[in-house]
């Protein structure tokens, strides 16, 4: 079988055969793919916690409605969006803050429910409109989450594998260095 073609950083590092072969990959197909996997990291979060913030504006209309809030949504928009702190302590990971692309945006499915119109109009939404945009928005978080459980998977594979090569001796750690802190020496008549 052919191997797919994915023209999206994205598809490539989400692709169910990414990770095969991996002890015949050299080193430096290693980091490239595992740094792929960290720059798809924090695009996927992103996509996340803005659909977690429609999905609670949403989700906040319908308690208002049920009874359960008088002050509307408008006045409660700030403790709506304000970040609550985690329940419990999350695995360190490091990552560059993340800022969208323009140019790209637009090209991922998660973006279509970042610019659904109904976001605009949720008091306006009859109760049927308003509990099909929540469903739109749990698809929408689900296919993110999972897309980057799998991006997370993926890096943490990629990881335990180069460990193992440095671990094993099978990677020459002063090589590694070199070529990590190589600067082009200036070359005679520079």
């Amino acid at each position: 079988m052919e191997p797919r073609e994915h023209r999206r950083r994205l598809d490539r590092v989400t692709d169910v055969d990414y990770l095969a072969d991996l002890a015949n990959k050299s080193t430096a197909q290693l980091r490239a793919m595992r740094d792929d996997c960290r720059e798809e990291e924090p695009g996927l979060s992103f996509a996340r916690r803005v659909v977690h913030g429609q999905l609670d504006i949403v989700r906040a209309e319908q308690h208002r409605r049920a009874g359960g809030d008088d002050g509307g949504l408008v006045g409660s928009l700030s403790d709506i969006l304000a970040d609550e702190p985690a329940p419990h302590a999350r695995q360190a990971r490091s990552s560059p803050l993340y800022t969208p692309d323009v140019a790209d945006y637009g090209n991922r499915t998660w973006d279509v429910p970042v610019d659904d119109p109904a976001l605009g109009r949720v008091p306006d939404l009859d109760d049927g409109e308003l509990a099909a945009f929540a469903d739109r928005l749990v698809a929408s978080e689900r296919e993110v989450s999972r897309l980057r459980r799998t991006v997370l998977d993926h890096l943490d594979a990629l990881q335990a594998e180069l460990i193992r090569r440095y671990r094993d001796g099978d990677v020459d750690v002063d090589e590694a260095l070199a070529a990590a802190f190589r600067v082009d020496a200036p070359r005679d008549g520079d």
